[in-house]
């Protein structure tokens, strides 16, 4: 399991405790991981909620043979035009 799709799984179980209405430790119990990860990926959510405020500006504007990404932070990713869409979309969603 790549970084990516652990930190997707357990995003969703942090969201699925939010709408269980169970205690945290029951949940954490019922679901095989510690009260402590259950608490880290519930604060992990609430920041990237905060993070993901502004817009993300994309254009389409062909300057040779690569892509450029620029996240609101400033950082920006250069990336060859024959990087496959799938890549593309998982920085996008960074």
């Amino acid at each position: 399991m790549t970084k990516q799709e652990k930190s997707a799984m357990m995003i969703s179980l942090a969201n699925r405790w939010r709408d269980s209405g169970v205690a945290q430790e029951d949940f954490a119990r019922e679901n095989d991981i510690t009260v402590h990860t259950l608490r880290y990926w519930l604060y992990k959510r609430k920041e990237m909620k905060q993070e993901s405020g502004g817009f993300l500006q994309l254009s389409s504007l062909t300057m040779g043979n690569e892509y450029m990404l620029r996240y609101p932070n400033g950082i920006e990713l250069k990336l060859p035009v024959q990087t496959p869409v799938a890549i593309i979309k998982s920085l996008i969603a960074l």
